[in-house]
Order: C-alpha cells, then structure tokens, then sequence
C-alpha cells in the first residue's frame, strides 16, 4: 500500500509540471475531467454475459482481474478511475441544435495523454465547427483490455447520459444544460477496444431513441451480431460508419456478410454528409496504422473531418 501511494504522490508532482489534471479539474477552457458516480468503473460486478466474478484474484486487501491479452490487473491501479472527459466546442451554444459525442477509447489508454494530448480529440471538436460536446469515459488505465464495466448493465447508457447533463450544468452554473441536454441526439464513436462497451451500451444502454450516429474506427474485433442487430434496427433513424484497418478487416467482412445475408444495403467509402440509413465501411491504404488513426487516416485529423461531415438538425 505504501508503494501505492509513493506512485500516486509521484504521478501527482509529474502532472502539475506538465500542466495536467490529476482528478477533477481543468485540462483547457473547454474541457475538464469530471469524477462521475454513473461511471464505467469502479465495477463490483461478473464478467459481462458470464457467471464469473469480474475480480478473481484476491491478495490481501487488493483485487485483480485476468483479462485475456493482458494478464493480471489490479483494481486500485487499473479499475478504480471514474473520471470522465467532458469537451465543449469553443462555439458551443446550448440555445442551438446540439450533439452529444460518446468516445469510447482503446485499450492502454488515459484519458489526459492519450485522448487529449496525443489524438488531440477537444482541438478536433474545435477545428469541426460542430455545436457538440465530446464525453469519454475512463475504462480499465493503461491496460490490454476492452471490458465494459457499468456499461454491460441494462439501462446504464442512460443513466450516465443523465449525470452528464447535471455535471455540465454544474460546472457551467446553468440550469438550461441539465434540462436541454436530456433529449439531445447521441453519436457514439469507438476506437479500437471501445468496441466492446459500444456494442453493449447500443444492445442495452436504454438510449436507442437517441442514438443518430455509430462510428467504428478500427474497432471491430466482435460483438458483430450486436452491431448488426442495432443496424438492424436503427439505420431508419441513423448512420453507421466503419473504418478500418488490416487489424480489424476479419471484423468488418464479418459485419458485412451478416448484412449482405440480412438484405441490409451497404457502401464502400466516405459520404460528403452523414445521414440517416446509411451504412459505410472504409477499408484503410496500408500507410495509415492502428495506433496514428485519430491522427493521419484518410485526411489529417480524421476526427474532426468526420464531425463536418455531420449536421446538426433542429428537433
């Protein structure tokens, strides 16, 4: 224990030198880290669709959970982070049409370095020009591992869809966030390991009547029949938009003959606006990587060319 808090003190010094946020707080104008009690994590449940506990190692007081690619997690160190990142465009409006913009992120991943420092998201929220706000939970620290926490749990989506409003207008010191935001459209966004919370929060978040838009950017390794099943039954009201590259191919084709066997249309490419029932996957060149693809893809900062591609409508 006394080896945790060293490391903790140490993090701690190294953030403030660096201009960082250790728990709640301020990372830019627009952007915080906010603790959530609707959290993905702390998590003291089973294994999703499992009748295992999620933590099964027990060493004196500390818990850990085997996770597949991984190995041991411990819980103080890697499932214990319920900070949430919450990034309003620098335009944001909360009298004007609006969207909500989920980010589930990959595996090794911190919310700090690699969502904010390294693929840039808020500054790409400001470069899209779209009235929207950016939220992405922390999953398992720095870890190979893609569980959902909370997010497996019926009805959960809605619930932190629901802390999200009140945080903001909190934060904001204005009531019209925790009203307005109660109905605002959702598009969810995963990368990578985000696939899995993603295909659970769609399957039964409680929120599909929301939902206008899922992007999957190199993040489809399973949880096909989930997808298919909310393409199934959303593409009326939504979009689905899939890029991707040689690592999830296998993935994709799969979504793809699912579709194809459900005479469900599909296309090839990137359209010059989303809209609803479309349905796209973009296979990659060879240049463009796993770990740069919120960086360089298809154009430069392909986060912020996807938002502009998305119009906010008026209800």
């Amino acid at each position: 224990m006394k080896n945790n808090i060293y490391c903790q003190a140490l993090i701690s010094i190294l953030l403030m030198l660096f201009g960082c946020t250790c728990a709640s707080g301020q990372t830019g104008d627009n952007t915080r880290l906010l603790e959530f009690q609707n959290a993905p994590f702390p998590y003291k449940g089973k294994v999703a669709d499992q009748d295992v506990p999620f933590f099964d190692v027990i060493d004196g007081e500390r818990r850990g959970h085997t996770s597949a690619r991984g190995g041991l997690y411990w819980e103080d160190t890697t499932y214990s982070d319920n900070r949430v990142l919450v990034s309003l465009a620098p335009q944001f409006n909360i009298a004007k049409p609006a969207l909500i913009l989920i980010y589930f992120h990959g595996n090794q991943s911190q919310l700090q370095r690699d969502l904010v420092e390294r693929q840039q998201l808020p500054a790409q929220l400001a470069q899209s020009g779209l009235n929207a706000i950016l939220v992405a939970p922390q999953f398992a620290v720095d870890a190979l591992d893609s569980s959902a926490g909370h997010f497996a749990d019926a009805g959960f989506f809605a619930r932190f869809l629901d802390e999200t409003a009140v945080q903001l207008a909190a934060w904001k010191k204005d009531k019209r966030y925790s009203s307005r935001l109660k109905n605002v459209p959702v598009v969810v966004i995963a990368y990578s390991g985000g696939y899995n919370a993603a295909a659970y929060a769609l399957d039964r978040g409680g929120v599909s009547k929301r939902v206008r838009g899922l992007v999957l950017l190199d993040a489809l390794y399973g949880q096909e029949k989930k997808f298919s099943g909310w393409i199934h039954a959303q593409r009326k009201q939504s979009f689905f938009f899939s890029a991707y590259t040689a690592s999830a191919r296998a993935g994709n084709e799969t979504l793809q003959g699912i579709l194809a066997l459900e005479n469900i249309p599909f296309k090839s490419g990137i359209p010059s606006h989303f809209a609803k029932n479309q349905v796209y996957f973009l296979s990659l060149d060879e240049e463009v990587t796993h770990q740069d693809l919120l960086s360089r893809a298809w154009a430069d900062q392909p986060l912020a060319d996807l938002l502009r591609r998305i119009t906010v409508a008026a209800k």
